[in-house]
Formats: C-alpha cells, structure tokens, sequence
C-alpha cells in the first residue's frame, strides 16, 4: 500500500479505561510471552522519545514522563488482539465476536506474569509508525496522555490516575484491505 491513509475520522482510541480482573488463584492457564515486531519496537521507541521531551496534548503541556517498559505477556495480548482486527475488520473497541482487549488479556494469563491495578487499550490504524505516533498525538483527550503522559483519565469514573507503566504492542495488516492495524495496551 503506497499511500498513507489515515484520518481522525478513521482512527478508533480508547481513553484507557481502567479494567480489573479478578485473580485466578491456581490457575493451569499457562502464561504467554511474545517479543515485538521490528515496526512495534519503533513504536514503543518514540513513544518513550515524546515520552521523555513532554507532549502537548489538546493544548496541554505535560512534562516529561518515564518511559513505559516493554511487557512481553502484555505485547502476546497486544499481538493476538490486532491480528483479530486485521482478521475480522471490525475496528472497535467492542467487536461483534466478543474478542475485546480483555478476552486477550485473559487468554495470555496476564494476571499470573504480574499483579496489575488497570488496564487500557489505544487502537490506530496507520500505514507507518510516524503516523501512528501523529495520531495517537492528535487525538481527542486521553488518547494522548494515555501513551504519552505519567496520567490518564478513566472512561468510566472519569477520574484522572496515575499513568500506565506497562505496554504492549501488537501490530497486523489485513490480507483483504491491506489495511494496517495497530493494538496498543497498557497496564500498572
């Protein structure tokens, strides 16, 4: 795909609502672990570069914030829910087959690798990593602070929390549109 598309319009983000789930004591459900794709490592690389200067979002300065370490079982997530976009084409948050973020998260058995508070997801589609980070810079609020700043706002309670310090990121593109789609999830 030779033309970079992508658009506000088109670009579907979460303000990162936080999502605890339940611990699984004694759980047989072995943890999964996945490396980045070389175009994913980018994306965590100048995430945390306009993570370490600060960030205007919505008109906003943030100042610098720390960089946001790489979770392996959190990138396996990532990966199995941005392969599902790219399958399916259904773009949201809450896809018709039921296989959101949280599915995935439960399927890698991210509560066994580490005890975390809240969860969070920032989709995108973008043809490059520059654009990606463009997008996630230009969206309406939470997008960006959730993958730029050391704070976020819940979707649900509206409370302003403490910034994600885990990330994931699963990247695919889909074999019938070649549309390139990227899944982002963060954890603390």
């Amino acid at each position: 795909m030779n033309a970079l598309r992508w658009s506000l319009p088109a670009l579907l983000l979460t303000a990162c609502g936080s999502t605890t789930l339940p611990t699984q004591p004694g759980s047989s459900v072995p943890v999964e672990h996945a490396l980045m794709t070389p175009l994913a490592q980018q994306l965590l690389t100048l995430t945390n570069t306009v993570r370490a200067a600060g960030v205007t979002c919505q008109g906003i300065s943030y100042p610098a914030a720390l960089p946001l370490q790489e979770d392996q079982t959190l990138t396996a997530a990532a990966q199995h829910r941005a392969d599902d976009l790219a399958a399916t084409e259904d773009f949201t948050h809450t896809p018709a087959n039921g296989k959101t973020y949280v599915y995935w998260i439960n399927q890698v058995n991210l509560r066994a690798a580490f005890a975390y508070t809240h969860l969070g997801e920032n989709l995108g589609m973008a043809d490059t990593v520059t654009h990606m980070i463009e997008v996630f810079q230009a969206s309406h609020t939470g997008h960006c602070e959730t993958q730029f700043t050391n704070t976020y706002q819940d979707v649900t309670t509206h409370q302003w929390l403490p910034g994600f310090t885990r990330i994931g990121i699963g990247e695919a593109v889909s074999p019938t549109s070649h549309q390139h789609y990227w899944a982002v999830l963060f954890a603390n």
